[in-house]
């Protein structure tokens, strides 16, 4: 499962996690045509304040019906309506991957002592950063047995299945958090934007904040009507 995208702090091999856009999903209305879906998907977001890289395929799909989808690739798309799109795969694929990703966290990290989430380190420095720098705190959670652990799984060249430390939390919360957290996050990826308007999106990267966000998107989706359409697109932090 990848909740939240990683990106460098200046390491050749340790990562902080640290929020980053990757996927925005776009609902747009029944009527939207396929060959305006990227345009106005784009428009949408932009209206948002928020800038995109072009449409990305995220979603499953099994139709022939290529004429009412966007850029379908290899049994994927970047968007159309709900009802060519095979959301249930893509949550049961998700789900399949999570577990097999937490039954091989639970080898890596056997022995260790839970660590504490890299949020905890900056709140520490927020609170008195003159005696705490940023720079402390990135030592202090990166020297942490099981996120050392963590770390020195991902820095084997090829790595097959690295684990982020950006879901440590959601690692430590169980198996059964992390594979429901797998099937919430499948669909709606990073941001969600809603019709008629709204943008959502996880307030921090607190495994509390991320369920609230994923908990009202998928409720969303659900009240969606099937020939509506969802759109994916690359959008940067």
């Amino acid at each position: 499962m990848r909740v939240l995208r990683t990106t460098s702090t200046g390491t050749s091999r340790l990562h902080l996690p640290t929020r980053s856009m990757g996927i925005a999903v776009v609902c747009l209305p029944a009527g939207t045509q396929p060959t305006a879906l990227a345009a106005q998907a784009t428009a949408t977001l932009a209206a948002r304040g928020l800038a995109t890289h072009g449409v990305l395929p995220h979603f499953d799909t099994r139709t022939r019906r290529t004429s009412k989808l966007l850029d379908r690739w290899n049994g994927l798309t970047s968007g159309g309506p709900i009802v060519l799109l095979d959301l249930h795969r893509m949550r049961t694929r998700a789900v399949a991957g999570a577990a097999a990703e937490w039954l091989l966290w639970q080898q890596v990290v056997a022995g260790t002592r839970p660590a504490q989430p890299f949020w905890a380190f900056t709140d520490r420095h927020a609170a008195d950063p003159h005696r705490y720098p940023l720079a402390t705190a990135q030592g202090d959670y990166l020297s942490q047995p099981r996120v050392l652990a963590m770390a020195a799984h991902n820095a084997i060249p090829g790595q097959p299945v690295p684990l982020p430390t950006s879901a440590l939390e959601a690692f430590q919360a169980g198996y059964g958090t992390y594979v429901n957290l797998a099937w919430l996050v499948a669909v709606p990826g990073d941001g969600l934007a809603p019709q008629p308007g709204g943008w959502l999106t996880t307030r921090s990267q607190r495994l509390a904040d991320l369920l609230d966000y994923l908990t009202a998107a998928n409720a969303h989706l659900a009240q969606l009507p099937r020939d509506a359409h969802l759109v994916a697109v690359a959008s940067p932090a």
